[in-house]
């Protein structure tokens, strides 16, 4: 029987970065990769900010010419890294459940231990020997509990979002077995659970007033502003497990609505014309986030962003994704564009370009902004095409050295994951001859952590 690329040593780890295997969710490959690619873009511009007044900086950014200025804000790739990441993870543990009737939490740890944290450590040790004044605080990415610290104090500060998702591993499956699974109304659960984060989003943002008594655009008018808005709404698991949670149901509908979400598939004309508005809403919602002026003076409008935003867009995604497996009409044109082979590499590499790019990045702006001040003087004008540029060489420079972790460290870790063990005579029979909808072969489910 011939070897899986797992099973090939070095060669194959390499080739398992281009070929993507049957049980992968192709759809999910396309979204991860091109959020991955969208947030190292946001950063070629936004990390222009180390390097000039804050005064100048704004300037930059209002000034953007309209063509651009959604990329500011492509920070909603983050919001996609969470629900993709929720989707998967709630995916394999509803799955196993279903199988096993229980959960194998030392498993599971293991297997989030060996996914996540040996290309982490390695990428701390590389953050140290580049930058060691900035590491004083190094030991809190190593518990991932970074998102803890103030802003200014994070080493790596581009990883909390490594933070939050752990917590939500440690804290997610527990949940399900105390709490969800021990009810008769699972689903009533978690749609309870994703409520309460508006709540809670509501109660933080309502109990500061710098947030909550200013206009949408002046959280964003100085270094402080951007740093408060950022260490008390931003980075925290209370404030942004919703868009989690929003893929984590998802999941649940698909292992145990699956019929239903069929027949809603079926409709295809409705299915048409939400995926169309879900489409412009999202793309909407990153354009506000880009023009944060639109919104004006008005207190109501951005007290609604900061309480709603992000978890509306977590719920327009989820329909995006199960719209990817509809078997005809605009779903199967998406379903196919973000399945598209192209898409498999960078979304393989996307942890490893995320732990990395920001380290690359750096390097590239301040290239940048010594060449504007060699053709401007002391005093430089900045045309945004450059940083496009930027993004091309950080891409190209990030893709090598993410092979090679890839395929050096993070691969030989996945391969020493085994599958969680099923009882015999648990095998889950459906008795459904219909494809299910996001339904993928028999096997193990990919999963890699989020990336922003």
């Amino acid at each position: 029987m011939a070897r899986s690329p797992a099973q090939k040593g070095i060669k194959g780890n390499f080739r398992a970065a281009f070929v993507r295997p049957n049980d992968n969710i192709a759809p999910i490959d396309g979204l991860r990769a091109i959020s991955c690619l969208a947030i190292m873009l946001y950063h070629s511009f936004f990390l222009l900010h180390l390097f000039i007044p804050f005064e100048r900086f704004a300037q930059f950014v209002k000034e953007t010419p309209f063509l651009l200025t959604w990329i500011w804000g492509l920070d909603k790739s983050v919001d996609v890294f969470f629900v993709i990441s929720g989707f998967l993870i709630g995916r394999m543990l509803f799955k196993e459940h279903r199988k096993t009737g229980t959960l194998n939490l030392k498993t599971f740890y293991w297997r989030r231990y060996l996914r996540l944290t040996p290309v982490y450590l390695f990428a701390i040790g590389v953050f140290y020997l580049l930058a060691p004044n900035h590491s004083q605080t190094l030991w809190a990415n190593i518990l991932y509990i970074n998102n803890f610290l103030p802003l200014e104090s994070m080493s790596m500060p581009w990883t909390w979002t490594l933070a939050v998702e752990e917590q939500f591993y440690l804290l997610f499956p527990l949940l399900l077995l105390t709490l969800v699974f021990a009810t008769r109304s699972p689903l009533a659960v978690l749609l309870s659970l994703f409520a309460l984060s508006f709540v809670i989003r509501g109660l933080v943002a309502s109990g500061d007033a710098q947030l909550w008594d200013r206009p949408y655009s002046e959280m964003y008018n100085s270094t402080a502003a951007i740093i408060h808005y950022f260490d008390t709404l931003y980075v925290n698991l209370p404030t942004r497990y919703g868009t989690l949670l929003c893929g984590v149901i998802l999941a649940y509908l698909t292992v145990y609505y699956q019929p239903a979400l069929d027949r809603l598939l079926q409709r295809r004309r409705l299915c048409t014309w939400l995926t169309v508005l879900a489409l412009a809403l999202m793309v909407g919602g990153v354009l506000l986030n880009g023009n944060k002026h639109w919104l004006g003076d008005s207190l109501t409008l951005a007290r609604l962003v900061l309480v709603a935003d992000r978890n509306l867009f977590g719920i327009l995604l989820c329909w995006l994704i199960l719209m990817c497996s509809a078997p005809a009409g605009l779903g199967a044109s998406l379903g196919r564009f973000f399945g598209a082979r192209v898409w498999f590499p960078f979304a393989q590499l996307s942890y490893s370009m995320y732990l990395f790019h920001y380290m690359v990045a750096i390097p590239l702006v301040l290239s940048a902004v010594n060449t504007a001040k060699a053709y401007y003087g002391a005093e430089p004008a900045f045309d945004y095409w450059w940083f496009m540029v930027v993004f091309a060489a950080l891409v190209l420079v990030t893709f090598p050295v993410s092979l090679c972790t890839f395929a050096l460290i993070e691969r030989p870790f996945i391969n020493m994951r085994k599958p969680a063990p099923v009882r015999p005579g648990t095998e889950e029979t459906t008795g459904e001859t219909q494809q299910p909808a996001l339904a993928i072969p028999t096997g193990e489910e990919k999963t890699a952590p989020a990336t922003s």
